[in-house]
């Protein structure tokens, strides 16, 4: 068990689990630390079914919330749009859209991007109903493709049909919730106040308020997601990697796990190898010290889902040993004194591993945000904050019983854990014995 964790990668993996890696759930566990189901697909049959197939692994489970997501309705057959063509979008003759949050939100002047922004439409004309525009930049136009409006103000929030399925998640056993389209903190404070303790919330960061408001969202949440796909189209591919490199800088900050996503190795839909520029940007954002990345098509629909998981956990594997970290300022407290301390200790005595006890889980998330160099074995009584600890960076979570002392917690790390590691070992975390989510004590202990 200590061997599987020592030799684990410290930047995690999220793999989405669709058509094409159903059946393929044990070989690609190998390399994941936690699958994620999308809720906008499927039936209460399919979520069962897939969360079936998960839990029969150790990785833990993200559900995805579809959000107010605009898309394009059922088309006969594909639509070639050229540019100058005039276009209507409406349910009875056009281009149909069946929600009506979309023609009361456009109006005229506006762009509409579909398909992840390769086709752009001006609208011309605004009417109940129907709206009228001519095409800007052309594109193949085919069923359920996502729309994009970013001149209009969707002041939605959690729909009734997100509320519904985050209970069904929740009721399937989730360990987190992802939370679509996230506008501001009240959206995460409303969507906690549904999920309570029973699972971590994640902020997709995916709409351009969402990054004007990202401090106070990051601060809110218990995860943040850079979802690049619908965020670059509304904020510019331009603008992307700048928004990115923020994004992660402050969720690390603020101590919050941070997932990349969206065409992350997209190439190996169709080919077994992905591209440089997919490595290179695998590396970039290893680099800039994401807690996890994601994988979407490329495990869902992809012709190469165990190719896919494996190239993404090789190329992690070849850059992390060339990384230096850099630690984010601290937050000036106690807490975070014994953290860093621990830390530093680790470097300083050359310790194999560091091992954080923690019922809350904070003291183990404070530690990974420091990225050591030694792995971090968290040790938590709370199963299921054990499981949500496998999104954190660095870190290999073991469920344990229950310590009422830290003589009670040395004696668990001996039994668990420290009688398969051979060197220093820096022992920290919270005292049992005093209020949760407190990180006071330290100890080096010498197993040569």
């Amino acid at each position: 068990m200590i061997d599987k964790l020592m030799d684990n990668v410290k930047t995690k993996i999220v793999v989405t689990l669709g058509p094409s890696s159903i059946d393929k759930v044990q070989e690609i566990a190998n390399f994941v630390d936690v699958f994620r189901i999308n809720f906008a697909h499927g039936d209460e049959d399919s979520h069962k079914l897939y969360f079936e197939k998960a839990k029969d692994t150790v990785s833990s489970v993200l559900v995805d919330l579809p959000g107010p997501k605009l898309r394009i309705g059922e088309l006969k057959d594909k639509i070639i749009l050229r540019k100058g063509d005039d276009v209507v979008f409406s349910q009875s003759d056009g281009i149909p859209v069946e929600d009506p949050l979309f023609y009361e939100a456009v109006q005229e002047n506006h762009d509409i991007l579909l398909a992840d922004g390769t086709i752009r439409v001006r609208i011309t004309e605004v009417e109940k109903d129907k709206l009228k525009g001519k095409v800007l930049e052309g594109g193949t136009l085919t069923s359920r493709k996502g729309i994009n409006i970013p001149d209009a103000k969707l002041k939605v929030g959690l729909t009734d049909n997100d509320v519904r399925l985050m209970k069904e998640a929740i009721n399937l056993g989730a360990d987190f919730i992802g939370l679509s389209f996230v506008l501001s903190s009240e959206d995460v404070k409303r969507a906690k106040s549904i999920v309570g303790d029973r699972a971590w919330i994640i902020a997709k960061i995916e709409k351009k308020e969402a990054v004007d408001r990202i401090k106070e969202i990051v601060y809110a949440t218990d995860g943040i997601m850079v979802a690049r796909g619908d965020l670059g189209v509304e904020i510019g591919l331009q603008n992307l990697p700048i928004a990115q490199r923020r994004i992660i800088r402050l969720s690390k900050v603020a101590g919050r796990p941070v997932i990349l996503a969206t065409q992350v190795l997209e190439s190996m839909v169709n080919s077994p190898i992905p591209t440089r520029a997919e490595v290179i940007d695998v590396a970039n954002s290893i680099v800039q010290g994401v807690d996890a990345i994601m994988l979407s098509d490329e495990t869902a629909a992809g012709n190469f889902p165990i190719e896919s998981v494996k190239y993404l956990h090789d190329t992690i594997k070849a850059v992390e040993p060339h990384v230096r970290s850099r630690r984010p300022k601290g937050t000036n407290n106690e807490d975070d004194a014994i953290a860093l301390a621990g830390v530093n200790a680790a470097d300083v005595s050359s310790a194999v591993a560091i091992v954080v006890h923690s019922r809350s889980g904070s003291s183990i998330v404070r530690v990974s945000r420091l990225r050591p160099k030694q792995p971090i074995i968290g040790l938590c009584p709370d199963e299921g904050i054990a499981r949500r600890l496998r999104l954190c960076w660095g870190v290999s979570p073991i469920a344990i019983q229950k310590a009422e002392s830290i003589n009670e917690v040395i004696e668990l790390a001996e039994r668990n854990l420290i009688k398969g590691l051979k060197g220093k070992i820096v022992l920290l975390g919270g005292d049992p014995a005093q209020e949760e989510g407190k990180t006071n004590f330290l100890m080096i202990m010498d197993k040569t």
